[in-house]
């Protein structure tokens, strides 16, 4: 045997650790909450505790298996500088994402772990999922596609049975009162963002190796499961992606054009049933706070009006540099917005600054088109229907997995490759 050969043996461990690391991370990111973190007594956005009990388990996995690829190439430092060269999107992301990090400890002296949280775990897993054979980029598609099923059964049980896995907490308090569930995901509104986007994603034909019938049932399950989430825009926005995707198939029909005979008999199928249960739903009570929502706004609505108020409240040096973070809160729980600002844009300039947020959005645009360049087709409408959940939730101010989980569906789930590992086996 070479010495090369020994040494890529040698190596070889480590390779399987990092794959091994990096196939947790994807799954912890969804499979383990905020909620489930306080549940088992780690202040993970309670009060009190180190910094290192403020980052989530999937953002250590993921840097431990960065650390162990590089660790498993010949070249680890050679591997780790070729890498903005393979990826510059996330490279730009990367170096504006270390500097609103400074910038937020060093000038606005606020908490650092709410951006490397939010935004950490899908840039690298970009990066690691390059190098994944086919085999396990398979394995974790199939795991993903698990993992969403269980939650979306989780949430109809939680609300059918009036239950919850873990119970339902925001910024360290419990919340009560409210029937919303929170499954696997946590938070109502990330689980309905999350699904949602799901539900797109398969809508618009992810996963070629899905065949027609389990792919229905996927589907269905998700947007079913969007009215116990409780999600008003992502349902709305999920709702009109299904008819948008439906106008092709009925217009190339009904233009005489050859069409998909199984697809036309499971539409036959599916529709008087879902039209039935939607009607029984109704008739039963069981869409009854989901409407209420809708008629009801709670002062959802006029939680994202009442934040242009802030506006007034600082100069316009506050407003590009960033107001002072003691005056920002009081200013928010004087106006009722505590849980955060229901514009992720809007949230970032007024904790960041214009200044530092103009920078930051300009790598954020990078790395999105990172992912966009390796989607299949129709990723622009997945892309639009995130930014317009960015645009009216705290998502990406704030705390969260959204973008990391979004992230990893694309990777995975709305892969331009996904589907194709029957024909191109690779080495595991």
């Amino acid at each position: 045997m070479s010495l090369s050969l020994a040494v890529a043996d040698d190596r070889r461990p480590l390779r399987v650790a990092a794959r091994i690391c990096a196939f947790a991370a994807a799954i912890v990111a969804f499979a383990v909450s905020a909620m489930a973190l306080q549940a088992l007594g780690a202040p993970y956005e309670a009060p009190g505790g180190s910094a290192l009990q403020k980052l989530h388990p999937a953002t250590y996995l993921a840097v431990l298996a960065l650390i162990l690829e590089a660790a498993s190439r010949p070249r680890p430092l050679a591997y780790l500088a070729a890498l903005p060269l393979r990826f510059p999107g996330a490279a730009l992301f990367a170096v504006n994402l270390a500097l609103i990090v400074a910038y937020a400890a060093l000038f606005q002296k606020t908490a650092i772990t709410p951006l490397i949280d939010t935004f950490l775990v899908g840039a690298i897993l970009l990066a690691l999922y390059e190098d994944f054979s086919p085999r396990e980029r398979a394995a974790l598609r199939l795991a993903l596609h698990a993992v969403m099923f269980v939650n979306a059964c989780l949430g109809l049980a939680e609300f059918a049975f009036d239950f919850r896995l873990t119970p339902f907490a925001a910024g360290g308090r419990a919340i009560v009162g409210d029937y919303r569930s929170t499954a696997l995901l946590g938070h109502p509104l990330l689980n309905a963002g999350t699904t949602a986007l799901y539900a797109a994603m398969l809508i618009l034909g992810a996963d070629r190796a899905l065949r027609l019938p389990l792919r229905l049932v996927l589907t269905t399950i998700q947007l079913v499961a969007l009215v116990p989430f409780g999600g008003r825009t992502s349902l709305t926005l999920a709702i009109v992606v299904v008819c948008l995707a439906a106008l092709k198939p009925i217009g190339e029909a009904l233009g005489g054009r050859r069409f998909d005979l199984r697809a036309a008999i499971a539409a036959t199928l599916v529709a008087p049933l879902a039209a039935s249960a939607a009607a029984a739903a109704w008739f039963g009570g069981a869409l009854a706070p989901l409407v209420e929502r809708f008629s009801a706004d709670r002062g959802s609505t006029q939680a994202r009006v009442v934040v242009f108020d802030l506006f007034g409240a600082f100069s316009p040096q506050d407003i590009l540099l960033g107001p002072d973070p003691q005056r920002l809160a009081t200013l928010q729980n004087t106006l009722g917005i505590e849980y955060g600002i229901e514009n992720g844009w809007l949230g970032l300039v007024f904790q960041y600054g214009a200044l530092m947020t103009a920078f930051f959005l300009i790598g954020f645009a990078a790395l999105l088109w990172e992912l966009w360049r390796r989607a299949k087709s129709g990723a622009w409408a997945i892309m639009l229907l995130f930014l317009v959940q960015a645009s009216s939730s705290a998502s990406l101010s704030v705390k969260t997995f959204a973008f990391n989980q979004f992230a990893i569906l694309m990777l995975a789930v709305f892969d331009r490759r996904a589907g194709d590992e029957a024909a191109t086996r690779g080495p595991a």
